[in-house]
């Protein structure tokens, strides 16, 4: 009844590789979405500051027409914002953001409106970017959960893809889909999604500078995927890290002088 013996043995055997195999398996997918946690981390960081200034440009381009605005942005951290516009037909109009408040002063009527509810998921300014998306201010690392999803080329840069799923209901997008710079940790292209999968949006980084030791995206595209030919490019020029910035910037005095 050796035999016998000898099948019990290899199948024990047996057993013990299937689940050896089966907890590598699952050791290399956390790996996996270990390092993409890491990988997300460093994007954060690369995209944080501790004050922003920049001299910016709005294309906004729907079909064969093409409206352009400028304005100077002031930001401290991700709570305060201050923007104003100086382009001949919305020249002092002026955007604060304090926490999760955000106001919009018409020079003209002289008149302040805080944007909330449906108003935040308009197009600020009648761009692609919505003043929801001004609003953002956590790291993507604390709002999404992320796992590789591959690699690819993008403008000639290697980059690796991450699949991002929102950790609340209450996210701009249900999931994302991004394709970072392997070297320099900047998103060069991302896809946008509502919670059904129907892609809403997507951007591109147009150009790339490098500020100190890290690189940060000075142009962008961001396109409707919804709308037909419709697309924002904004454009940072003048821009500076980290710098001093008065507090009294980010104040309803300011906003309204």
């Amino acid at each position: 009844m050796a035999w016998k013996n000898d099948d019990r043995q290899a199948g024990r055997f047996l057993r013990i590789i299937v689940l050896a195999l089966a907890a590598l398996a699952l050791g290399t997918v956390g790996a996996e979405e270990n390092d993409a946690e890491v990988l997300l981390a460093k994007i954060d960081r690369n995209q944080s500051y501790r004050t922003i200034y920049y001299e910016g440009r709005m294309e906004i381009i729907s079909g064969k027409k093409t409206k352009v605005k400028t304005m100077k942005a002031w930001a401290s951290g991700k709570d305060k914002a201050f923007i104003e516009y100086n382009n001949p037909e919305d020249r002092g109009v002026r955007f604060l953001k304090l926490g999760k408040n955000l106001w919009m002063y018409f020079p003209k009527e002289r008149d302040t409106v805080k944007i909330a509810g449906a108003l935040l998921r308009q197009g600020m300014m009648g761009s692609d970017f919505s003043y929801e998306e001004a609003m953002e201010s956590d790291n993507l690392i604390t709002g999404y959960s992320a796992s590789m999803a591959g690699k690819e080329v993008i403008d000639d840069r290697p980059c690796v893809v991450l699949e991002l799923k929102a950790k609340s209901k209450d996210s701009s997008y249900a999931r994302r889909r991004l394709w970072v710079d392997e070297e320099r940790n900047i998103i060069l292209k991302a896809e946008l999604y509502a919670k059904s999968s129907l892609l809403l949006k997507t951007s591109r980084t147009l150009k790339v500078v490098k500020l100190g030791t890290r690189y940060f995206p000075s142009v962008v595209e961001l396109a409707d995927a919804i709308k037909k030919d419709s697309r924002t490019v904004l454009t940072m020029d003048e821009l500076s890290l980290d710098e001093s910035i008065d507090d009294s910037r980010f104040s309803l005095q300011t906003l309204t002088k």
